[in-house]
Parts: C-alpha cells; sequence; structure tokens
C-alpha cells in the first residue's frame, strides 16, 4: 500500500511534468517510501496528457482528467478523491518546488496533521516576495494564527483533512487557508521545512499573481466571518 499519493495539477506542462516524475521517484527510491503519482490534468491544449501517459508506462501514475471547475485547487480537492494513501502531498509542476523535501517531510507527518515547505529563500519578484509575504502574515498569522507559508504550494497533509474542507470557502486558487484552518479545526498541529522557490525555467505562469492574492484575501475574510459565526464541530480523536 502506498505511504503517500502526491497530488499534481498540470495545465499545458508538457515541458515539465517528465523532469518533476523522475525527480519524484529518485527522491522515493532512496528514501524507500511507497508513493504514486496523481496528475490531475486541467483541460490542457499541449502534449501534457500524452507525456503523462508514456510516463505511466515506468512510473507508478494515475492520470486523472479535470471533471470539476478549472482552477489549482479544485484539481487537488477531485485528485484527494482518488487518492488511498493516508498522508497525501500537493505539488506545482512548474519545477519551482523541489520533490527532493518531500521525504523530509514525510519524515515529520506523523507528529503533525500537515508540513508546510515554507519557501525561505524566493527568487521571484520584488512585488510577488512582498505580496506573499503579506498574505502570510495578516491573512495568516493575524486572522488565523497560522505561522508558515500558507500560500506555499508545497505541502503534506493526512487525507482525512481535505474530507473536513469546507468546499464553498474554496475558490480556484484558494485552497491553502481552508485547508490550514480545517487541520487545526481537527485538533492537529502543523510542522514545516524550509526550502528553495526557485524561478520558473519552462513555460509560462496560468495566473495572474494579483488576481490570486484578492482570491486568497477575500476567501480569508469570508473564512474569518464564518468562524466569528460558528464554532467549529469537527474533532480529532
Amino acid at each position: 500500500m502506498n505511504k503517500l499519493d502526491i497530488i499534481v495539477p498540470v495545465k499545458n506542462e508538457a515541458h515539465t511534468v517528465s523532469a518533476l516524475v523522475h525527480r519524484i521517484a529518485s527522491s522515493m527510491r532512496k528514501a524507500d517510501i511507497a508513493y504514486s503519482i496523481i496528475f490531475v490534468d486541467d483541460r490542457s491544449t499541449d502534449d501534457t496528457s500524452s507525456v503523462i501517459s508514456i510516463l505511466a508506462h515506468y512510473h507508478p501514475i494515475k492520470l486523472h482528467h479535470k471533471i470539476g471547475k478549472p482552477g489549482k485547487a479544485f484539481c487537488i480537492l477531485e485528485g484527494a478523491e482518488i487518492a488511498t494513501a493516508e498522508h497525501v502531498v500537493m505539488i506545482d509542476a512548474d519545477l519551482q518546488y523541489p520533490p527532493e523535501i518531500i521525504p523530509e517531510m514525510y519524515k515529520q507527518a506523523s507528529q503533525h496533521g500537515v508540513v508546510v515547505a515554507n519557501r525561505r529563500v524566493y527568487k521571484s519578484t520584488l512585488l510577488r516576495r512582498f505580496a506573499s509575504r503579506a498574505n502570510a502574515l495578516v491573512f495568516g498569522r493575524l486572522l488565523f494564527g497560522l505561522d508558515c507559508d500558507i500560500q506555499s504550494g508545497l505541502k503534506l497533509f493526512r487525507k482525512e483533512i481535505i474530507e473536513h474542507v469546507d468546499p464553498s470557502m474554496v475558490g480556484p486558487w484558494s485552497l491553502d487557508i481552508p485547508l490550514l484552518y480545517a487541520a487545526k479545526s481537527l485538533g492537529y498541529n502543523i510542522g514545516s521545512v524550509d526550502i528553495s522557490f526557485e524561478r520558473r525555467e519552462n513555460g509560462q505562469s496560468h495566473i495572474s499573481f494579483l488576481s490570486v492574492a484578492f482570491e486568497i484575501a477575500l476567501g480569508a475574510m469570508k473564512l474569518r466571518l464564518r468562524r466569528n459565526h460558528a464554532s467549529p464541530t469537527f474533532s480529532h480523536l
């Protein structure tokens, strides 16, 4: 049985998926961790699906074609429905997050409900770095007491946590705070490891960073207002 299911949302990532799969495979083999990769293709128009289908002949890969609404967050929700392992990893396909850190995150899985890859070294534009840090401070730490990189695209979590996420609080790109809030509501704590966040080398980003930042901020406010009017009913045994 797999110890980890690794969910990778993809859209037009034909140039990166092969390198990502080989880096994951090498890391999991060295750490002796049984795993599978669940690619959720969000209606790619390039050769992404074909490349993944070829890789699936040699690696433990499942390819799921997106059914519901577009967006990374909804890809992860659909991927989690397919996952069978107790622990799930979400990671972007663009190689900005290092899959080599996943075994280190898994070592913390017995102590934490969620393990977040904190972007201590952030190789991106000044505006993006500032907006990310501001969101983490205002909408993570001040509103919800989350002392971690809330927007990190690399997280490991217990599968049961995502089953308690309120879908009405999730937007196309804003799963992170609802997931972390659900973990805390269930009584789990949150661990972290530090990483270097690399610049994107291939392809183009499919999102507007400012619109995503606004979506995350709006979603955080909605969740905060809901929390003020209803106490969590979850319990962690």
